[in-house]
């Protein structure tokens, strides 16, 4: 031992070979990965990725499905609530219009009353049923409804119901109304009640009597 030690202290620039230190090189190597990536096969997925994969592509469809089917509901559903609306329009302005009917067969009578009236008497019972009708009207026309004048203008089967003739003054009268016998009225843009009238017809045409409810020739 103290030989050793000895020769040690001789050769200082000799190492002992049982004190050699080994050093392995771990570090990576990028060529390495690169060469074996190379060589291996591509991958492929296993058999329960490949299920997963199709029960999401089949779920997706299926949500597509019941999308649309959604949207075609609510279209219904959008179509069936407007032609309820509609529907709903339509009968409450056919009761209001039988309503109003109604009304304006009392305000008939209150022309009546008005025209049987007599003008040299005491004018309280006149006055009074005037201004009842006017009171009237202006109800009547906060609901839309307006009175039509048709006197001197062209008859017009659509607005009027010719109930009596008579001769025409002049050529050029032919076919005018002479007189409203019951008023007609406007609902809105709309025929409520068409007017009965009295129109000229030119000498060559045959007289009707009141109430016959023939409409005149169109273009004799």
């Amino acid at each position: 031992m103290k030989d050793a030690y000895a020769k040690g202290k001789e050769n200082p620039g000799r190492a002992d070979p049982a004190s050699t230190i080994r050093v392995t090189d771990r570090r990576h190597r990028f060529d390495q990965d690169t060469a074996a990536d190379a060589t291996e096969p591509s991958p492929r997925y296993p058999g329960l990725v490949t299920e997963l994969k199709e029960r999401a592509l089949a779920a997706e469809s299926k949500l597509s499905e019941a999308l649309n089917l959604l949207r075609k509901r609510e279209a219904e559903a959008d179509d069936f609530r407007a032609r309820l609306r509609r529907e709903m329009e339509r009968r409450t302005r056919t009761e209001m219009e039988g309503w109003l009917k109604e009304l304006l067969e009392v305000l008939d009578s209150l022309d009546r009353g008005i025209g049987a009236a007599d003008p040299s008497g005491p004018s309280v019972l006149r006055d009074g049923l005037v201004k009842i009708r006017n009171q009237f009207l202006s109800i009547l026309s906060r609901h839309g409804v307006q009175p039509m004048a048709l006197t001197g203008t062209p008859y017009d089967p659509h607005l009027a119901e010719a109930v009596a003739l008579s001769p025409a003054a002049a050529p050029e009268d032919d076919s005018k109304i002479l007189e409203e016998l019951r008023p007609g009225y406007w609902l809105g843009d709309q025929v409520l009640r068409p007017a009965q009238v009295r129109v000229a017809r030119s000498s060559a045409a045959v007289v009707s009597e009141p109430g016959s409810g023939k409409a005149p020739p169109s273009g004799s």
